[in-house]
């Protein structure tokens, strides 16, 4: 089975200028009727740095189309020289052009490498010929819209190997074994950018790209390799990205850190790839079709700002991610799903976890999650407190309950955004604010006092004597209205709640809900949901969660009392007599 080299990437970094050699833009081309097995080429890819490095290309054969399957013709090539000896070609020489020189000696550009034929070594390959990557314009067309856009499904697919830069590297294990698990091709994890800045490389053949769903301190996206440059437009990988036809992703340079030589191509063992991390946002692709994805340089896509501001209250440190994230609602959310609700949970799992530099099991935290909107005045807001005691299943990841925890409710709320359905919504910003407190503090409810008689439907004085886990006796006083009951003797029960599980399974419903498309099963009849967005912004505000004491009686439940500081957990009741 064919495997697509599509590159993997997100990071920071930059593309390159190519070789003396090697044509600029609108290189004269060579059509396919033209090679013969047997001719002697050139290709062009960044091995290392931004700077594209030649090597030997053979063409084998030609291959015909397959019109049942909507294949087109292919060009089977064999790699050589020091660039590639050692390493073969793998995800990341994706786009990599061929330029082989015709009768007059002038270098054509003949097609790009593409996909692999799971050839141990990764050095015979297949390239898309050139006519079929320039077949595809810069400018996707557009469906015309019967109705209002609406999401189908849940599903920002993982087909080809993402890298995410920025994330710290036991989260991105969590994931990367997550996307593992569901049999999916590899997310990878890259540096950041290097260490040394340089600036923005414009797109030449050869040099390396990145088609990025975000940019900043937490970058996603796929990297590969500029195939053919025309003026501004620009076409790479040939191959799709998520064959979704129109889009509105960042168009990204790339830097190359290293080749990593793996020769055991398969589905399973992965192959040789590119270490390497998405860059500076060059402009715009608009296009992910059959045989390339396609783009423009010069304007950037519209994106939607993400902060996660993180407080350690112990010691007072605080910082800021900042993210921006392709925003495709203008484009119709060609994949069904917003790049935002697959980067911004990722995004505040980081900003919660690495503050800690540690994985602390008894863990308490607040967070409230804004997420503003165009359609809307008031920010869709919700917020919640997160407590824990047991240390997580995976604490070397450095993941904890509060970031477990606050990341979930805030996947949670982006799915409802996305699955809104009477008109599109356009998030003008996700902003996070993360407090964390270390230690355990929870107390347990050991009594309650109430008056001996009391008035249904009237307010009382109660008081909770309550037992600190490892620390003294203390008392909470408050006042609790009572429920409408019948006139007797009543017995009021008031219960609090149990800590927070840390076993959480955010990167599993990332990739499952998200990135996999795997649906809920439903009896066929679906769901419209949200009918207005203040119905909309009523059920975010429901994901923030009462953690405090209830009052039951009669069948009927109250909020009774909430501590500022303490989880109170455990039950006690108390006999009263009701008089009207």
């Amino acid at each position: 089975m064919r495997t697509c080299l599509l590159a993997v990437a997100a990071a920071t970094a930059l593309l390159a200028g190519v070789a003396p050699d090697v044509a600029r833009a609108g290189d004269p081309i060579m059509p396919l009727s033209d090679l013969r097995p047997g001719m002697r080429c050139t290709g062009y890819s960044v091995i290392r740095g931004t700077e594209p490095s030649a090597f030997d290309v053979e063409i084998i054969d030609v291959i015909s189309g397959d019109a049942a399957s909507n294949d087109g013709p292919r060009i089977l090539v064999r790699v050589s020289g020091p660039a590639v000896d050692q390493t073969g070609v793998g995800p990341g020489f994706s786009g990599s052009p061929i330029y082989c020189r015709d009768g007059q000696g002038t270098a054509r550009n003949a097609g790009a490498i593409s996909e692999s034929i799971g050839e141990y070594g990764g050095h015979t390959v297949l390239a898309t010929p050139i006519e079929e990557i320039l077949a595809n314009p810069p400018d996707a067309p557009r469906g015309r819209a019967i109705a209002r856009s609406s999401r189908i499904g849940r599903v920002l697919p993982l087909a080809e190997p993402l890298t995410v830069s920025g994330l710290g590297r036991g989260l991105a294990r969590r994931l990367t074994t997550a996307a593992a698990a569901k049999g999916r091709r590899a997310v990878l994890a890259a540096p950041a950018m290097p260490l040394a800045p340089f600036p923005a490389q414009p797109p030449r053949p050869g040099s390396s790209m990145s088609v990025g769903y975000s940019s900043g301190d937490l970058a996603v996206g796929a990297v590969g390799t500029v195939a053919y440059v025309d003026g501004d437009r620009v076409w790479g990988f040939g191959h799709p990205f998520e064959n979704s036809g129109l889009r509105s992703l960042l168009l990204q340079d790339a830097y190359v850190y290293t080749v990593i030589s793996n020769p055991n191509v398969g589905e399973d063992t992965g192959s040789t790839y590119k270490l390497a991390a998405a860059g500076h946002t060059l402009g715009t692709v608009f296009n992910d079709a059959t045989a390339a994805v396609v783009g423009r340089s010069g304007q950037a896509p519209a994106t939607v700002p993400v902060r996660i501001f993180t407080e350690d209250e112990d010691t007072g440190e605080r910082s800021t991610l900042a993210a921006r994230v392709a925003d495709e609602t203008g484009a119709g959310t060609p994949t069904g799903g917003s790049a935002l609700s697959f980067v911004a949970p990722l995004a505040l799992a980081q900003g919660a976890s690495a503050i800690l530099r540690s994985a602390p099991a008894q863990l308490s935290g607040r967070v409230c999650v804004q997420i503003s909107l165009r359609e809307s005045r008031r920010p869709l807001r919700f917020c919640n407190r997160y407590a824990s005691a047991v240390a997580p299943p995976d604490p070397e990841a450095g993941e904890n309950i509060v970031a477990a925890g606050a990341a979930s409710d805030a996947l949670d709320a982006l799915g409802r955004i996305d699955d809104y359905k009477p008109r599109a919504l356009h998030v003008t910003e996700f902003a996070a604010r993360v407090r964390l407190r270390r230690g355990l503090r929870q107390a347990f409810i050991r009594s309650v006092v109430l008056p001996r008689r009391v008035r249904a439907g009237r307010r009382v004085r109660a008081r909770l004597r309550l037992k600190v886990v490892r620390g003294p006796r203390i008392t909470r006083s408050f006042r609790v209205r009572l429920p409408s009951l019948r006139a007797g003797r009543r017995r009021l029960t008031f219960t609090g709640r149990d800590l927070d599980n840390p076993d959480s399974e955010l990167f599993g419903a990332l990739v499952e809900e998200i990135t996999l498309g795997e649906e809920d099963e439903e009896d066929g009849t679906g769901e419209f949901g949200a009918r207005s967005v203040r119905e909309l912004a009523q059920s975010i505000r429901g994901i923030g969660r009462y953690d405090g004491v209830t009052l039951s009686a009669g069948g009927r439940r109250a909020r009774a009392y909430r501590d500022a500081d303490l989880r109170i957990s455990g039950r006690a009741s108390r006999t009263v007599r009701v008089v009207r």
